[in-house]
């Protein structure tokens, strides 16, 4: 999908949402299961500049090679993948700094094409959405009441990037979470992959 994806030999991913909802944390988790994976040789991981506090919109950058050594670490600014944790900071400049045959990912109870004609965007990108939050609440992944997303979306991620594979997505959940929560996680995500309505 999204002029094969599997062909790109670099692969630029920003994530938004943000601050304290685990922003960067997913994008750590991206580019180690990529790694994983054997396919990339170099990947890197890392938050935007400036002030992280809790609830202030934010964003985390995921860099992925399968060919050469990444020795920059600049901000993203025409990704090739977004991925959305909050719905309420998309806006027109993130939604249109995605490439024209990119891969829009959002956490929303909207359908796909709500966003095609709400940001104008182009007919080759792909996008891929499901209610993360209402999976959360349902399933208890939630502090002080708000749904943790970020690793659940990551089985809408996995729907256009392979080498995210649950396998792989797994062995990360695993090293970093006690067992109890990464099972759930690891659910969560397996349940993020089949709600995944994808345009």
């Amino acid at each position: 999908m999204a002029g094969n994806i599997e062909d790109w030999d670099f692969i630029n991913i920003v994530i938004i949402g943000r601050g304290g909802l685990g922003v960067v944390t997913c994008a750590e988790i991206i580019a180690e299961a990529a790694y994983l994976s054997g396919n990339f040789i170099d990947v890197h991981a890392y938050p935007s500049f400036g002030a992280e506090r809790r609830g202030a919109p934010i964003q985390a950058f995921a860099k992925l090679s399968k060919k050469k050594k990444i020795w920059d670490r600049a901000q993203i600014e025409n990704p090739d993948i977004l991925i959305v944790l909050d719905e309420t900071v998309l806006n027109q400049t993130n939604a249109s700094s995605l490439k024209d045959n990119g891969i829009l990912i959002i956490n929303t109870d909207k359908e796909p094409d709500n966003f095609v004609k709400k940001f104008n965007l182009s007919k080759e990108i792909h996008i891929i959405v499901a209610d993360i939050n209402k999976l959360a609440v349902e399933k208890g992944l939630t502090i002080e009441g708000v749904p943790i997303v970020n690793t659940p979306i990551l089985g809408l991620l996995s729907k256009s990037l392979t080498e995210l594979n649950l396998e792989n997505l797994s062995r990360v959940v695993q090293k970093r979470m006690s067992e109890d929560l990464a099972k759930l996680n690891i659910e969560l995500i397996e349940e993020g992959y089949k709600l995944a309505k994808i345009l």
